[in-house]
């Protein structure tokens, strides 16, 4: 596809600069003398993507093509509903916000998303702009479809470092010395691990990254695609049977969750009463907000650790590569949605996110990290995702929506003890996908 077929025919369609705001009715969104619209969820960070729509605003013909753009924020309680209205609607929105190609794979499948392939190939510095692999976790069958506007946030290993210090332990960095360091913690009547039982997602990240660093990429990227048999392969076994492993330890608490939700499952580590945790990179932040004092003299971090034997390469990461503005097949103006999506990359932008204590997947984030809230960790989080051979999107957000309950259910069944192994890699395989996504 050349950039001529990209832009389509809606590129020579000029809009008025300063047109009225958009109309409630969704069909009018996109037509002639309407400004471009993007949908985003209202939450801590709308406020710093109004601020870039409104400096592309200011100077329609700098950005490339002359004509304003609004932005239109929903709760985000309720924002999962309005972007599957989005989708599946008439004209509406010409960009739309999402964490993940997850919710988005059936829309782009059914061609009603644009595939971006293109757009990066004709427009270099989009490419120069963002760190590898930034386009990774907006893919559908390894075509982009969104462009990353928000952090980063991989899953790290938090730790309390008086708590390791005080019982002569280091953070670890294999597998094996996560055992050591929970049976030690145990010893000293502190729970090793801090989970949030109620969330399966929260346990699904141990299971992930086990088969990464296990099987290696791979068989994660067969799971994204839809593989079934990916579910049965030895990693997933393998990685199953060192959950269950360290649940008859006790290293997840008595009863296999050591607190209801995220949040509780952070204030434990914060008090002292858990050692480690695992959690998105933003959790760092929630930290700071909740526990300040110990998030300046006693926080911890560490990546995930490395599994002796296994595939996977110690620098591999998992977990959300960013949050991306995807396009529209009806968008009218995709010159103009080229421009905004420019602006969302470039340094004023990354410079805002910067200060709300977010990480840009962009270059340009690099020279500004003095400026994050907490520098240390801001930089420890960028190098990790600059230097990840793998970032590899979390499967509660990548894998097919009809995967994704089932999913739930047989990570806390694994969870829980009511499953083995096997019991849960069969029952995952014998989850039906449409045939469309079948590799």
């Amino acid at each position: 596809m050349s950039r001529r077929s990209f832009l389509g025919a809606g590129a020579s369609t000029v809009l008025a600069a300063g047109a009225a705001g958009c109309d409630s009715d969704a069909d009018s969104d996109t037509a002639a003398g309407a400004p471009l619209v993007a949908l985003v969820p209202e939450d801590g960070i709308a406020g710093i993507h109004a601020a870039t729509v409104r400096r592309f605003n200011e100077s329609p013909g700098e950005a490339g093509a002359e004509t304003t753009a609004e932005l239109r924020a929903v709760p985000s309680a309720s924002y999962a509903r309005a972007l599957e209205t989005a989708l599946d609607g008439g004209r509406g929105p010409d960009l739309l916000f999402t964490w993940s190609a997850g919710a988005i794979r059936v829309s782009a499948e059914e061609h009603r998303l644009v595939d971006l392939y293109n757009l990066t190939e004709d427009y270099p510095e989009f490419g120069e702009r963002l760190l590898p692999g930034a386009l990774n976790g907006c893919a559908v069958n390894q075509r982009p479809f969104g462009i990353p506007v928000r952090g980063t946030r991989p899953v790290v290993l938090f730790y309390h470092r008086a708590l390791f210090a005080d019982l002569g332990l280091r953070p670890p960095a294999t597998w094996a010395d996560l055992k050591k360091a929970a049976a030690r913690l145990r010893t000293a009547d502190v729970i090793p691990v801090a989970l949030a039982g109620a969330d399966p997602a929260a346990a699904a990240r141990w299971l992930e990254y086990l088969v990464e660093r296990i099987g290696g990429p791979e068989v994660a990227d067969r799971i994204r695609s839809g593989d079934s048999g990916a579910w049965t392969d030895r990693a997933v076994l393998r990685a199953a049977e060192e959950i269950i492993s360290l649940l008859d330890s006790g290293a997840f608490g008595a009863d296999g969750g050591a607190a209801g939700t995220g949040g509780e499952a952070a204030a434990l580590l914060a008090r002292g009463r858990a050692g480690l945790l695992l959690a998105e990179s933003g959790q760092h932040a929630e930290l700071a907000r909740r526990f300040p004092a110990f998030t300046d003299r006693n926080l911890g971090w560490v990546p995930f650790p490395v599994v002796d034997d296994g595939k996977g390469k110690p620098k591999s990461l998992l977990g959300t590569p960013a949050g991306y503005l995807t396009m529209s097949e009806r968008t009218e103006n995709r010159l103009a949605a080229v421009a905004l999506l420019k602006e969302f990359t470039g340094t004023a932008h990354s410079k805002a996110l910067l200060r709300a204590g977010e990480v840009p997947a962009t270059s340009a984030a690099a020279k500004s990290l003095g400026h994050a809230p907490y520098p240390d960790f801001a930089r420890f989080q960028y190098d990790l995702v600059r230097k990840a051979p793998a970032y590899t999107l979390s499967w509660e957000r990548a894998v097919h929506p009809a995967w994704r309950d089932p999913m739930r259910t047989e990570v806390g069944s694994l969870f829980a003890g009511r499953s083995t192994s096997r019991e849960f890699s069969k029952a995952m395989r014998s989850v039906e996908l449409p045939s469309a996504v079948r590799p």
